[in-house]
């Protein structure tokens, strides 16, 4: 399977490369246009609190629950950053740095407001509800991160500002290429997908489908394919919703690379999280963003396509999980080889 995935992408950009170019050139443009401006700043703060000696001065207590507000301020993967260098340190055992990196890893509010609200909705009504979702959903996990014990450590020689800057500096650099890399990768998967037609499947439901496999993935691009959705503000604004507190698989592919983490057990809480999330999001979003009504009956032939798209809907969701479960089946089986 590793093999066949390749030669058919290679096959796909081969036989559709003007798909794949424009495809790459809007999610490079977000990219370098949105994405970049509102999330370097933090990732590179992020790196230099990382670089200081603050948790080692910090009661044991009150060190893990800083890790939630500096997670959502640096936003995917500032909080598994964090969270592995404490393990890496000797503050934390593995399975409370995998704890802390689990229920601290959140988008950037500024992300958010910038990215989502106002440049994929263009209405900066629509970041209230977002806010409140997620960052209202997260408070929970407040819970597990109380369980988390930071042991009495020492972070080491301090390192010079005249250092720590231009290496946070990198690590940051670093960090948002990643990320751009996904988006990319993401937006051009999706294009691949539909120039083989198998979207027309699914009929008027074939946009929810995209959606959902590109938010599967990657959060911006599923977000932006969401966003354009036929459905109302509020069931556009839970699906959003949904994809930014699960992340997809390239959240947990960033995670990964700061502290070994179980990709069974991240999905699955994820997911649940993701679930309340969005209808934290939906419920707000109601309030916040209303819509006029246009009848108060709903016709014979609304019905028949509600209903066609609800079971696209769950088609689509099942492809998704299913994706998601042999990825995280694929790296298990990859563990255990010898």
């Amino acid at each position: 399977m590793k093999r066949i995935l390749p030669l058919l992408l290679l096959f796909g950009l081969a036989a559709a490369p003007n798909a794949a170019f424009f495809a790459a050139s809007d999610a490079a443009l977000v990219w370098w246009t949105r994405v970049l401006p509102s999330l370097l700043p933090y990732l590179i703060a992020v790196s230099i609190l990382e670089r200081s000696d603050l948790f080692s001065r910090l009661p044991t207590r009150i060190a893990p629950l800083l890790l939630l507000p500096l997670g959502a301020i640096g936003g995917y993967p500032a909080g598994a950053k964090l969270a592995g260098k404490l393990f890496r340190d000797g503050a934390v055992s593995l399975s409370d740095a995998r704890r802390a990196a689990l229920f601290s890893s959140l988008p950037n509010p500024v992300f958010l407001y910038s990215v989502v609200a106002v440049g994929t909705f263009h209405d900066a009504r629509t970041a209230l509800p977002l806010l409140l979702g997620v960052y209202g959903t997260s408070l929970f996990g407040l819970i597990p991160l109380l369980r988390v014990s930071v042991r009495n450590h020492s972070a080491g020689n301090e390192i010079p500002a005249a250092q720590a800057l231009p290496d946070s500096i990198r690590d940051g650099v670093h960090a948002i290429l990643v990320i751009g890399g996904c988006l990319v990768f993401a937006a051009v998967l999706g294009a691949l997908i539909e120039t083989t037609g198998i979207l027309s499947l699914f009929g008027s439901a074939a946009p929810i489908v995209r959606a959902v496999l590109l938010g599967a993935f990657e959060m911006t691009c599923g977000t932006q394919a969401a966003a354009a959705l036929s459905v109302p503000v509020a069931v556009r604004l839970a699906i959003c919703a949904f994809f930014l507190q699960a992340g997809g698989v390239s959240v947990y592919l960033q995670c990964a690379s700061h502290l070994p983490l179980p990709a069974m057990r991240w999905f699955l809480t994820r997911v649940i999280s993701a679930l309340v999330c969005a209808l934290c999001v939906y419920l707000c979003a109601l309030f916040c963003v209303p819509e006029p009504v246009a009848s108060v009956f709903a016709s014979r032939d609304a019905i028949v396509r509600n209903t066609v798209d609800l079971v696209s809907v769950s088609i689509a969701s099942g492809l998704g999980l299913l994706l998601i479960f042999v990825f995280t089946a694929g790296l298990r089986k990859r563990k255990k080889t010898p």
